[in-house]
Formats: C-alpha cells, sequence, structure tokens
C-alpha cells in the first residue's frame, strides 16, 4: 500500500505562483488565524483577536461550560485503570483488550474552534482534540463497537424505540 501511495502521481496545484506567495505571507501574520470553515470545503481568514475574543465569550457561559480548579487528567486515568483491571479480572475483556486500552499518554484534550460561515455573526463550533489523551483508545474501540448498531438503528429508525426502553 505505502509504495502504491508513494508512486502515485501528486496532481498539479491549481493555484498560481502569486497565490501561493500569498499564501505563505499569510501564514506569517501572527495577527490573523487561517482556519476550515465549519461545513464546506472553504477556508477562513479571522482576525486573531476576534477569534480569542469570539472563543473566550463561549466559555464563559456558565450554563454550557465549568471552569476547573485542576486538571483532572491524573485522577480519570487512575479511574480509567481501576476499571480495566477489574474487567480483565472478570474476564469481560482480554489481556490483548487490556493492553489496547491502556492510556499510555496524558495529553489533556484540546479545544478549537471553527467558524459557522454559513450563519449570522459566524459563530464558532468548539470541536475537542482527544488525540493522546487518557481516554482516545477506549473512545476509538467505543465508536468500533457501537458504530455499526447506531447506523443500524437509524437507518430502520429503531434509534429511539432502542433508547426508550433502557
Amino acid at each position: 500500500m505505502v509504495g502504491v501511495l508513494k508512486s502515485s502521481n501528486n496532481t498539479k496545484s491549481n493555484l498560481s505562483k502569486e497565490e501561493k506567495r500569498a499564501l505563505v505571507d499569510l501564514k506569517k501574520d501572527d495577527k490573523i488565524m487561517i482556519l476550515p470553515a465549519d461545513k464546506g470545503k472553504s477556508t477562513v481568514v479571522l482576525n486573531k483577536v476576534d477569534y480569542e475574543e469570539k472563543v473566550n465569550n463561549m466559555l464563559s457561559d456558565e450554563k454550557t461550560y465549568q471552569k476547573l480548579k485542576s486538571d483532572p487528567t491524573s485522577k480519570y486515568k487512575d479511574k480509567l485503570l481501576v476499571m480495566l483491571k477489574k474487567w480483565k479480572k472478570e474476564e469481560k475483556i482480554t489481556v490483548s483488550e487490556y493492553w489496547k486500552l491502556y492510556p499510555t499518554a496524558e495529553n489533556t484534550p484540546r479545544m478549537y474552534c471553527t467558524p459557522k460561515i454559513h450563519k449570522p455573526g459566524t459563530p464558532l463550533r468548539p470541536i475537542v482534540d482527544y488525540c493522546g489523551s487518557i481516554m482516545y483508545e477506549t473512545s476509538k474501540e467505543l465508536a468500533r463497537i457501537l458504530g455499526p448498531l447506531v447506523a443500524q438503528n437509524l437507518t430502520s429508525g429503531k434509534l429511539q424505540d432502542s433508547l426508550v426502553q433502557e
């Protein structure tokens, strides 16, 4: 597979030399943010101060967000390890599943936002990046297990019924 990717022909850029130079210059400007739009394949250039103000306004909503006194990552890692050990002991998961789910990194999830250019005022959509977090592998495994069930229930219209019965 790697050989196929290496031998594939790269498509020719549709940007002129001037456009490429302009992009390089834009990337150097620390007063702006260059972000993908929330929907579509558009790229958005925002004033960095405006972006940060929108993010801070969003995070200051105490009905939605709660300010933490400290980083709870290590506490949650300890709880996850206790559960994984218990499940392994009770043979609910195999040894290989235990090691697959075992958190090897403790990166704090990172939030960033993409602008909703299709809405008035261009609000931001928050996105939490869990890559490298303690729950990353667990989240991937749950998505793998639940994905077919959710798709099946959504297509058959039984998702709401199955949730109500539980």
